[in-house]
């Protein structure tokens, strides 16, 4: 039986506003937000699907007056992994970063899109967002200690491609432990990413050395668990067995998405029915039943010329 994840999308708002943010536009069309009632609802849902595993996303989760009661709600009824995703700047408070380990965090994902705060700062159109996100990592460390488990998430875009292989040791520079977990994203073509198309989505022939490099400095920084989601296999040659996709189905993860206006109990199938598509060469590649392809959108601004089979 595969391991049960529950994503819950808590809503739209948040205290950023990213220049490759995949769902503004939901932001800007006030989808609102799930009630705490309709949260706990959607958690007792999760544990009955059979899910241990919850992630809290956003939007930006820290930013709800309930969040802590959340968290300590999914504890209570059983589940053995809390995480949530965050810009970390509300985490930068001691009190607060306390208050949800103390709930039952113990599984945490930081976005840092850049190597340093000129860049991070300028690509989620927030000064100082460096710093505090900084400040979160060592405040989850000072009260989690070795039991948290952190991870990092960087989007790829045009502005930080070349320098994308110096993030994994920023993120290590933080705090004086080792950093358990780091994902280099290609962006979902969505909202602000979809408006910025040309400035923000590098085209796919130009992402595979850059993460390629990123890999490498991560290996040596000694992170546990490196991926590449969303990137084509043809762009990942040498690094397959970090393609985010075949991980989770190897390690028998499946993953299930539920927000505000919307319910995904098979996120992996709903991404090759639904989010992304393949080219007619695709066909010949041997790589044609685990790969994805890539996002409609993409294939709709660049089409899919850019895909390679591999013999």
């Amino acid at each position: 039986m595969p391991e049960k994840k529950t994503s819950i999308l808590l809503g739209y708002e948040c205290n950023q506003n990213c220049t490759f943010c995949y769902c503004r536009h939901k932001r800007d069309n006030d989808y609102g937000s799930l009630g705490t009632e309709a949260v706990k609802e959607k958690l007792e849902e999760g544990r009955e699907r059979g899910s241990k595993w919850v992630d809290f996303l956003g939007g930006e989760p820290t930013i709800r007056s309930d969040i802590i009661e959340i968290v300590s709600y999914a504890d209570e009824i059983g589940y053995e992994t809390i995480s949530i995703t965050t810009n970390g700047k509300i985490m930068s408070y001691d009190e607060f970063a306390k208050k949800m380990i103390d709930a039952g965090l113990d599984h945490i994902i930081f976005s840092l899109h850049g190597h340093k705060s000129e860049l991070h700062d300028y690509l989620v159109q927030f000064e100082g967002a460096f710093d505090k996100l900084k400040q979160g990592v060592q405040n989850v460390v000072e009260y989690g200690g070795e039991d948290m488990y952190i991870c990092i998430n960087t989007v790829i875009l045009q502005q930080n491609l070349d320098t994308l292989h110096k993030i994994p040791e920023t993120a290590n520079g933080f705090v004086d432990q080792q950093i358990d977990a780091i994902e280099f994203i290609f962006p979902h073509p969505k909202g602000n990413a979809w408006n910025n198309f040309e400035e923000m989505v590098p085209k796919l022939e130009n992402v595979a050395d850059p993460v390629d490099r990123a890999i490498k400095h991560a290996e040596m920084e000694g992170f546990d668990h490196i991926v590449g989601r969303y990137i084509p296999h043809c762009y990942m040659l040498g690094n397959e067995k970090y393609v985010s996709e075949t991980v989770a189905k190897e390690q028998g993860i499946q993953e299930e998405h539920v927000g505000p206006e919307f319910q995904n109990l098979n996120v992996e199938k709903g991404r090759e029915e639904v989010g992304k598509v393949k080219g007619e060469q695709c066909s010949a590649c041997k790589y044609y039943k685990k790969c994805e392809g890539v996002w409609k959108e993409y294939a709709e601004k660049r089409g899919i010329e850019e895909l390679t089979p591999v013999p």
